[in-house]
């Protein structure tokens, strides 16, 4: 997917056509781009037959993608966010992976690239090495949708996984959603695969986090109500499977979207401090949210201890005063 990106959308696609893998067919979905970007796609696409340029009018990253899907004929699949880079290595490495163990789904390890030049591995707390389906149904089904820790799967990170091509079983994004679309395509793909292999240590995926303007660094008002869009494409997708009970995961799923809603608000210098404070209680007065908190036993959430005060206070709002005194004295530190 392609918008809006003229900055480092050349960084991007020099990275992909100089790969060690040369067979690659490479995919540019022009989002409805305003800069300069389709352009740029259209000028490698001239220097290299392996290019195809798609431009559509905007409709968000998950249709992007969609489209990309729709239209690649490789027996592997996998995406690049136009901001970001891939080592050299990444697609050689991990096809061999697949081809040897018989894989579905390879997933490597990203490597966040900061503004003033840090890099920080990104990895995930899971084994690394190979999963059979019986080995992915003990050990990894326990984390597919969230892990113990409340934190995001490993499947978060679409673009470091190549998963083979099933055509029209494969899954396709939700238009629509704006944040975390790739989380429940990840989990989707894993649901299906019956073989995965974890290249832990492996951080062939550079992650841009310099890109102040991506959506995962902007702050909106209303991401809550995408947040219960997406929470309900995941009860639909995993409330009533027989595989496996999700029931438990689902709960700490939307606790997730709880936290992530309100420290954002909390944090956030949108609007004044009176109305932050009734849209935080009216998200815990949300009846979802309420039968969440009936059903969860927060003294055995896998998180600190202030975490669970935290959570304590989020199941109980009539103390969310107190946080607000709480976080205006964490800022102004």
């Amino acid at each position: 997917p392609v918008f809006n990106i003229e900055k480092y959308v050349e960084r991007c696609a020099y990275s992909i056509l100089n790969q060690t893998y040369h067979d690659l067919e490479v995919i540019l979905v022009n989002d409805g781009s305003p800069d300069s970007s389709g352009q740029i796609c259209e000028e490698y696409a001239k220097k290299d037959s392996r290019i195809k340029v798609i431009h559509q009018e905007n409709a968000g990253v998950a249709s992007a993608r969609n489209t990309g899907l729709n239209l690649a004929a490789g027996e592997y699949i996998t995406f690049v966010d136009s901001d970001d880079y891939i080592c050299p290595q990444m697609y050689e490495e991990m096809l061999k992976c697949a081809k040897k163990n018989h894989c579905d789904l390879v997933m490597c390890d990203c490597m966040k690239v900061y503004s003033d030049g840090r890099q920080e591995m990104y990895s995930h707390n899971i084994r690394g090495g190979f999963y059979d389906e019986e080995q992915l149904h003990m050990e990894y089904y326990p984390h597919l949708l969230i892990m113990p820790s409340i934190e995001y799967p490993a499947t978060i990170s679409n673009c470091a996984c190549m998963f083979k091509n099933i055509g029209q079983r494969m899954p396709r994004y939700k238009p629509g959603i704006r944040y975390s679309e790739d989380w429940l395509f990840g989990c989707q793909m894993m649901l299906q695969v019956k073989s995965f292999y974890y290249l832990k240590g492996q951080a062939y995926y550079l992650y841009n986090c310099s890109n102040q303007n991506s959506a995962t660094h902007s702050f909106a008002a209303d991401k809550w109500d995408d947040y219960k869009i997406l929470y309900s494409c995941f009860q639909i997708e995993f409330g009533n499977k027989e595989i496996y009970d999700f029931s438990g995961q689902l709960d700490r799923l939307l606790l997730f979207l709880v936290y992530n809603s309100v420290r954002d608000i909390l944090y956030s210098s949108w609007d004044s401090q009176s109305q932050r404070r009734k849209i935080i209680s009216k998200i815990l007065q949300e009846d979802i949210v309420k039968d969440m908190f009936k059903r969860l036993d927060i003294s055995k959430l896998c998180v600190s201890k202030k975490q669970k005060i935290l959570t304590f206070c989020y199941a109980h709002p009539i103390v969310i005063p107190l946080l607000f005194s709480y976080f205006a004295k964490r800022k102004d530190r």
